[in-house]
């Protein structure tokens, strides 16, 4: 016998109408703005084979513990900002981004390519910039590479990284220069279009549980928000600025919203100034849209 709670659905982001194959996401986000759980509750996260370096960092951490490798990592503490400094390094240096996408694309198939969903920062357009030749040359096509940027307050992020519970403390330095440059690289592609080979869809995910809402119990009227266990997403904040194959929105409205949001959530800083306007701007005036 069927109960309710079965036939509460997620609201979810889809793309590329559901396909299993073939899709590719760049989901970007500032250091702790919730792209896991946006990956898990936002998006249909199940149908992607997920490229995430902060999760392998911590799998080299367990083979240095568990099988007595990497003594230059063994020990390492991640709510220590530099430990968490020096295991990033000693993944760069072992060359492990490159690694990780040879795996994923290692049997790939003409028409049986796999979803991956890339878990990056953005902070500069070369995050994607590297890997789209790749993508393109085993058989990707452009009309079906997207970008998600989940954007979530500057502060709420800060306390998110300073939690017990994630187990990882990005350093303070780091953290700010992950959000200012997604919105300046994320605001870049607004204004003035995406890369020539991502020609998906574009979405921008206002983060954050106040923009989030959720199923509640039938039965006690509690919401499913995790705070007993189960998350069920009933609804959230996200914005369409691009369809596939189309070009990015120029609607003013649309425009002003994103940056709206950006002005909201986003810190203000030198790499930022542009996207907060002098304070005399006229009313309306979008910050880098070619007139």
């Amino acid at each position: 016998m069927h109960t309710f709670r079965e036939y509460l659905q997620e609201k979810q982001i889809i793309v590329g109408k559901g396909a299993n194959y073939g899709q590719v996401v760049f989901l970007a986000g500032g250091a702790g703005s919730g792209k896991g759980f946006a990956t898990t509750h936002f998006l249909e996260g199940t149908k992607f084979k997920i490229r995430d370096i902060d999760e392998l960092k911590k799998t080299f951490l367990k083979i240095a513990e568990m099988k007595n490798k990497y003594p230059e990592i063994r020990g390492l503490d991640l709510r220590r900002p530099k430990d968490v400094f020096a295991l990033h390094m000693f993944v760069k240096e072992k060359g492990v981004k490159d690694k990780t996408l040879d795996l994923l694309l290692g049997q790939a198939k003409e028409g049986r390519l796999p979803n991956i969903l890339f878990d990056i920062t953005m902070k500069k357009k070369g995050d994607i910039d590297e890997v789209l030749p790749i993508l393109l040359s085993v058989g990707y096509n452009s009309k079906d590479i997207h970008i998600i940027w989940t954007l979530t307050n500057y502060y709420i992020a800060v306390d998110q990284n300073k939690d017990s519970k994630r187990g990882r403390v990005v350093p303070d330095d780091i953290l700010l220069q992950t959000h200012e440059g997604a919105a300046e690289t994320m605001w870049g592609f607004v204004i003035k279009g995406t890369p020539r080979a991502v020609d998906g869809s574009v979405h921008v995910i206002l983060g954050g549980k106040d923009h989030t809402v959720f199923w509640n119990d039938p039965k006690t009227g509690e919401p499913y928000d995790g705070r007993k266990g189960r998350v069920l997403v009933k609804d959230f904040k996200y914005l369409t600025l691009k369809e596939p194959g189309k070009k990015m929105t120029n609607e003013t409205s649309l425009q002003k919203q994103v940056l709206d949001w950006i002005r909201t959530n986003a810190p203000k800083t030198k790499v930022t100034k542009e996207l907060f306007g002098s304070g005399k701007d006229k009313e309306g005036t979008i910050p880098g849209r070619r007139k």
